[in-house]
């Protein structure tokens, strides 16, 4: 896949299009995606997905403050790399473009810049200023300016609808497994490991505190979890403590994230890490001392190892 910082440069034969912010590319996504890649093949033509950054939100402050992505930039493009599309286009997002009609953004964006085939959006797809235009409208633009566009329906999973806010409630919630569901992948989280206090090698569970890449990133609530460690290119077994450690730091005002790599004796400060979310298995709490600590990590490993060893 080749990626684009803007449209300079970018070429590319009958290309089918499709626009958004994707964030955590989930299953209703990936059906649209799918769509992409079906119609590019039957106008022989290539795949090209169209998003922007910063986020429309941040730029527009629109309730910014309350804005948390499942997934961040370099997380969302490795993701698209995956699916086969040919093209990714990050169109950096400024209030001139926000300013754009719909018949504006597709003359400027889609016709004069990615010279479009065939352009592919969703069910409830709307763009440019105040998103006012409707699906017909972008029928009659089609018409008139020579492209084609297609249309799909809303995707639902067990009767679930899909949406990137449906999951956030469920990441929120602690239901890991049932959002991984709809993702159709792990939840990821993606950092570098930073100096911690080393209180946990001092039980026999070192851990590599992590960093977030992305500040906006969305982590999921307090307690102690199942996870799939990616680092110095292997994947490990993991157990993952979101918290304020109140055994170990009564006065811990920042949240930590912190795992235990399971079999794994390494140096890894400054390295970057990516864990995935597979399980949570309780919630942080209090112990009255070290020793009972230790033996609640004890118990957690026997029922965080039993997890994994039907996924690793």
């Amino acid at each position: 896949m080749k990626v684009y910082s803007g449209l300079d440069g970018f070429s590319a034969k009958n290309p089918v299009v499709t626009l958004g912010m994707f964030d955590g590319l989930h299953a209703g996504h990936r059906a649209l995606l799918q769509k992409v890649l079906e119609e590019a093949e039957k106008h022989d033509g290539e795949s090209v997905i169209i998003s922007f950054w910063p986020h429309p939100r941040v730029v527009l402050n629109k309730d910014a403050e309350s804005l948390w992505f499942l997934t961040s930039l370099e997380e969302k493009t490795k993701l698209f790399s995956e699916t086969g599309i040919d093209h990714l286009i990050l169109i950096p997002f400024t209030k001139e473009l926000a300013s754009l009609s719909a018949k504006e953004f597709i003359m400027e964006v889609l016709i004069k810049g990615v010279k479009l085939k065939h352009l592919v959006i969703g069910y409830d797809h709307r763009f440019g200023k105040d998103r006012a235009s409707s699906q017909t409208e972008y029928q009659k633009y089609a018409e008139k300016y020579g492209f084609t566009i297609s249309r799909i329906d809303a995707v639902e999973v067990d009767g679930q609808h899909i949406s990137s806010s449906v999951i956030r409630k469920l990441i929120l919630d602690g239901d890991i497994k049932a959002a991984n569901k709809l993702l159709t992948y792990n939840y990821l989280l993606s950092g570098r490991i930073k100096g911690g206090m080393q209180l946990g090698r001092k039980m026999g569970y070192p851990t590599a505190n992590i960093e977030p890449q992305e500040p906006r990133k969305l982590i999921p609530p307090d307690g102690v979890y199942a996870c799939i460690v990616n680092i110095l290119g292997n994947k490990y077994s993991g157990m993952l403590n979101i918290g304020y450690r109140p055994t170990l730091n009564t006065s811990q005002k920042q949240r930590s994230i912190e795992v235990h790599i399971l079999d794994f004796d390494r140096e890894v400060y400054s390295e970057e890490i990516t864990v995935e979310f597979i399980d949570r298995i309780r919630d942080e709490k209090k112990f009255s001392g070290l020793e009972e600590l230790k033996e609640q990590l004890h118990a957690d490993e026997k029922v965080i190892r039993k997890i994994l060893s039907k996924v690793l």
